[in-house]
């Protein structure tokens, strides 16, 4: 079952985030500053028997104070769940959620496995936490013919 995300999640997304992303805790810090920020968000859980098996979180993209789009992060699956096509069904089914399906949509991660859902590397905008964009891709995205850094929410600053 997929639905979207609530305040009273938040301990489960961050026991999930921390067992997926073990030993850092960045990814469960970077949710809990994210849902305590009053930033506007897009979170779902999956969930199997109640118990949540994965989590995706959308955050505002920026070009200096413009929006253009959305960050994809993180998205993860518990580990007793992995590699049962729970991380696809949600990135599938989230990025043709309103209002997800009408922006583009950036994601820093493996390039393999987020071009199986059409994200394309670009030349800009820059993802600040990769200069090379080796692993920042966008969907959705027409390309500028100017070069900029892409910016990210407050909480992404903040984060531990």
């Amino acid at each position: 079952m997929l639905r979207p995300s609530t305040p009273a999640d938040l301990p489960q997304i961050k026991t999930l985030l921390d067992a997926a992303f073990a030993p850092s805790t960045f990814e469960s810090s970077l949710v809990d500053c994210v849902f305590h920020s009053g930033e506007e968000y897009y979170g779902w859980i999956a969930e199997a028997n109640s118990r949540l098996t994965g989590f995706v979180l959308y955050t505002h993209a920026f070009r200096d104070a413009e929006t253009i789009g959305y960050h994809l992060a993180p998205v993860a699956v518990h580990p007793d769940f992995q590699r049962k096509g729970i991380g696809s069904a949600l990135i599938k089914s989230t990025l043709n959620a309103v209002p997800i399906f009408s922006s583009p949509v950036f994601v820093l991660g493996d390039p393999a496995f987020y071009e199986r859902f059409g994200f394309q590397a670009v030349l800009s905008p820059v993802c600040p936490y990769d200069p090379s964009n080796g692993h920042f891709r966008a969907l959705r995205w027409m390309e500028p013919r100017d070069h900029f850094s892409i910016g990210y929410t407050e909480s992404f600053q903040t984060a531990k």
